[in-house]
Protein backbone atom coordinates (compact mmCIF):
# COMPACT_ATOMS: atom_id res chain seq x y z
CA UNK A 1 0.00 0.00 0.00
CA UNK A 2 1.23 3.47 -0.84
CA UNK A 3 1.76 5.91 2.03
CA UNK A 4 -1.40 7.82 2.89
CA UNK A 5 -1.25 11.20 4.62
CA UNK A 6 -4.31 13.31 5.40
CA UNK A 7 -4.50 16.68 7.11
CA UNK A 8 -7.27 16.70 9.71
CA UNK A 9 -8.05 19.53 12.14
CA UNK A 10 -8.89 17.95 15.51
CA UNK A 11 -9.31 21.30 17.29
CA UNK A 12 -12.19 20.97 19.77
CA UNK A 13 -12.83 17.32 18.89
CA UNK A 14 -13.04 14.64 21.61
CA UNK A 15 -12.45 10.96 21.02
CA UNK A 16 -15.50 8.69 20.87
CA UNK A 17 -16.37 7.19 24.23
CA UNK A 18 -16.08 3.65 22.94
CA UNK A 19 -19.70 2.78 23.63
CA UNK A 20 -21.06 0.76 26.50
CA UNK A 21 -19.72 -2.43 27.98
CA UNK A 22 -21.26 -5.47 29.62
CA UNK A 23 -20.12 -6.54 33.07
CA UNK A 24 -19.89 -10.06 34.39
CA UNK A 25 -22.83 -11.08 36.59
CA UNK A 26 -22.55 -10.45 40.31
CA UNK A 27 -21.83 -7.77 42.87
CA UNK A 28 -19.98 -4.68 41.67
CA UNK A 29 -19.11 -1.14 42.65
CA UNK A 30 -18.80 1.74 40.23
CA UNK A 31 -18.28 5.47 39.97
CA UNK A 32 -21.03 7.65 38.52
CA UNK A 33 -19.47 9.45 35.55
CA UNK A 34 -22.40 11.40 34.09
CA UNK A 35 -26.13 11.70 33.59
CA UNK A 36 -28.19 12.41 30.49
CA UNK A 37 -31.86 13.30 30.57
CA UNK A 38 -34.18 13.10 27.59
CA UNK A 39 -37.25 15.19 28.31
CA UNK A 40 -39.26 13.85 25.36
CA UNK A 41 -39.15 10.28 26.69
CA UNK A 42 -38.63 10.99 30.40
CA UNK A 43 -35.49 8.81 30.33
CA UNK A 44 -32.63 9.47 32.72
CA UNK A 45 -29.41 7.63 31.91
CA UNK A 46 -26.88 7.15 34.69
CA UNK A 47 -23.44 6.31 33.29
CA UNK A 48 -21.19 4.31 35.61
CA UNK A 49 -17.54 3.26 35.32
CA UNK A 50 -16.63 -0.15 36.78
CA UNK A 51 -13.08 -1.40 36.32
CA UNK A 52 -12.69 0.78 33.23
CA UNK A 53 -15.96 -0.43 31.68
CA UNK A 54 -18.54 2.27 30.93
CA UNK A 55 -22.12 1.06 31.34
CA UNK A 56 -25.47 2.69 32.05
CA UNK A 57 -28.71 2.24 33.89
CA UNK A 58 -31.87 3.77 32.51
CA UNK A 59 -34.74 5.19 34.56
CA UNK A 60 -38.12 6.40 33.34
CA UNK A 61 -38.53 9.34 35.72
CA UNK A 62 -42.05 10.11 34.50
CA UNK A 63 -43.40 6.73 35.64
CA UNK A 64 -44.12 6.52 39.40
CA UNK A 65 -43.53 2.73 39.26
CA UNK A 66 -39.84 3.41 38.53
CA UNK A 67 -39.38 5.75 41.52
CA UNK A 68 -38.50 2.80 43.76
CA UNK A 69 -35.51 2.07 41.49
CA UNK A 70 -34.45 5.73 41.36
CA UNK A 71 -34.63 5.85 45.16
CA UNK A 72 -32.50 2.70 45.48
CA UNK A 73 -29.94 4.24 43.14
CA UNK A 74 -29.84 7.46 45.19
CA UNK A 75 -29.50 5.55 48.47
CA UNK A 76 -26.64 3.56 46.95
CA UNK A 77 -24.94 6.85 45.98
CA UNK A 78 -25.03 7.97 49.60
CA UNK A 79 -28.18 10.03 49.90
CA UNK A 80 -30.02 9.52 53.15
CA UNK A 81 -33.56 8.22 53.42
CA UNK A 82 -34.41 11.56 55.08
CA UNK A 83 -33.39 13.50 51.94
CA UNK A 84 -35.59 11.24 49.81
CA UNK A 85 -38.95 11.76 51.48
CA UNK A 86 -41.78 13.71 49.93
CA UNK A 87 -41.33 15.73 46.75
CA UNK A 88 -37.61 16.31 46.12
CA UNK A 89 -35.79 18.36 43.50
CA UNK A 90 -32.79 16.04 43.08
CA UNK A 91 -29.53 17.59 41.83
CA UNK A 92 -28.27 14.54 39.94
CA UNK A 93 -25.18 16.44 38.75
CA UNK A 94 -23.96 16.43 42.36
CA UNK A 95 -23.88 12.62 42.33
CA UNK A 96 -21.18 12.56 39.63
CA UNK A 97 -18.01 11.03 41.08
CA UNK A 98 -19.82 9.12 43.82
CA UNK A 99 -19.65 5.36 44.29
CA UNK A 100 -22.68 3.09 43.80
CA UNK A 101 -23.06 -0.54 44.90
CA UNK A 102 -25.09 -3.03 42.91
CA UNK A 103 -25.76 -6.54 41.70
CA UNK A 104 -25.60 -6.80 37.92
CA UNK A 105 -27.33 -9.26 35.62
CA UNK A 106 -26.10 -8.91 32.02
CA UNK A 107 -28.40 -8.97 29.01
CA UNK A 108 -28.60 -12.02 26.75
CA UNK A 109 -26.02 -11.64 23.97
CA UNK A 110 -25.84 -13.07 20.46
CA UNK A 111 -22.89 -14.91 18.89
CA UNK A 112 -21.18 -11.55 18.18
CA UNK A 113 -21.45 -10.43 21.80
CA UNK A 114 -24.14 -7.82 21.13
CA UNK A 115 -27.21 -7.66 23.41
CA UNK A 116 -30.20 -9.44 21.88
CA UNK A 117 -33.21 -7.33 21.02
CA UNK A 118 -35.45 -7.00 24.07
CA UNK A 119 -32.74 -8.13 26.48
CA UNK A 120 -31.43 -5.54 28.91
CA UNK A 121 -28.99 -5.50 31.81
CA UNK A 122 -30.57 -5.49 35.27
CA UNK A 123 -29.25 -3.56 38.22
CA UNK A 124 -30.18 -3.92 41.89
CA UNK A 125 -28.66 -0.99 43.80
CA UNK A 126 -27.85 -1.24 47.51
CA UNK A 127 -26.71 1.13 50.24
CA UNK A 128 -23.02 0.61 50.99
CA UNK A 129 -23.69 -1.19 54.31
CA UNK A 130 -25.99 -3.76 52.69
CA UNK A 131 -23.58 -4.25 49.79
CA UNK A 132 -20.70 -4.89 52.19
CA UNK A 133 -22.80 -7.43 54.09
CA UNK A 134 -23.73 -9.22 50.86
CA UNK A 135 -20.16 -9.13 49.52
CA UNK A 136 -18.86 -10.55 52.79
CA UNK A 137 -21.38 -13.36 52.61
CA UNK A 138 -20.52 -14.11 48.97
CA UNK A 139 -16.79 -14.14 49.74
CA UNK A 140 -17.40 -16.58 52.56
CA UNK A 141 -19.59 -18.90 50.49
CA UNK A 142 -18.34 -18.63 46.89
CA UNK A 143 -15.36 -17.85 44.75
CA UNK A 144 -13.84 -14.38 44.77
CA UNK A 145 -14.80 -13.91 41.12
CA UNK A 146 -18.41 -13.21 42.07
CA UNK A 147 -17.55 -9.94 43.83
CA UNK A 148 -15.94 -7.21 41.73
CA UNK A 149 -14.43 -4.05 43.20
CA UNK A 150 -14.14 -0.85 41.20
CA UNK A 151 -10.75 0.68 40.47
CA UNK A 152 -9.39 3.19 42.95
CA UNK A 153 -10.85 6.70 42.83
CA UNK A 154 -8.00 7.83 40.58
CA UNK A 155 -9.70 6.11 37.61
CA UNK A 156 -10.34 9.45 35.91
CA UNK A 157 -14.02 9.77 36.76
CA UNK A 158 -14.98 13.45 36.83
CA UNK A 159 -15.63 15.09 40.17
CA UNK A 160 -18.48 17.57 40.63
CA UNK A 161 -17.59 21.24 40.72
CA UNK A 162 -17.73 22.76 44.19
CA UNK A 163 -20.74 25.05 44.03
CA UNK A 164 -22.70 26.34 46.95
CA UNK A 165 -26.49 26.32 46.93
CA UNK A 166 -29.41 26.18 49.27
CA UNK A 167 -30.93 22.93 47.99
CA UNK A 168 -29.78 20.87 50.99
CA UNK A 169 -27.55 18.59 48.92
CA UNK A 170 -24.21 20.38 49.33
CA UNK A 171 -22.94 17.45 51.42
CA UNK A 172 -22.72 15.53 48.12
CA UNK A 173 -19.96 17.85 46.98
CA UNK A 174 -17.67 16.64 49.75
CA UNK A 175 -15.18 13.94 48.86
CA UNK A 176 -16.64 10.61 49.91
CA UNK A 177 -13.27 8.87 50.16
Amino acid sequence: MDPLNLTIDFTGVSAASGGLGILSPGLHTGTISEFQYFEDSGRLYAYIITNGIRHRESFNVTNPKSFTFVKSFCLSAGLSEEKLSGEVNLPFHKLVGREVYFNYTPPQVDANGKPQTGSYPRYAFYPKSRYEQMASSVRGNASESVVRQDEPKSNGAPKPAAKSSDDGFDFLLQDNA
